[in-house]
């Protein structure tokens, strides 16, 4: 197994763009902070790629499951008088 660099923070920030690049093509780097490991810089995980990818949902797939203004609307639109101890 390939031992994954290690960069501190100044040279993480300095070499950010080639490290995107390397975690593009599935290499990772581990990003220090006085030599204490703190963040990874790697490839997203498979399903993160494959959402973002993805169409966005739907209408009908993003419609609310109840429609409370539709509701409290007929409600109190009720030819007669509701007493209601809610």
């Amino acid at each position: 197994m390939k031992q994954m660099k290690k960069y501190g923070i100044r040279k993480a920030k300095a070499q950010l763009s080639e490290l995107v690049r390397a975690a593009a093509k599935g290499e990772c780097a581990i990003v220090t902070d006085n030599r204490e490991p703190v963040a990874m810089i790697g490839p997203l995980p498979t399903e993160a790629v494959e959402a973002a990818s993805s169409p966005p949902p739907s209408a009908e797939e993003t419609k609310p499951l109840s429609d409370a203004a539709a509701f409290r609307k007929a409600l109190l639109g009720a030819p007669y008088s509701l007493e209601l101890d809610f």
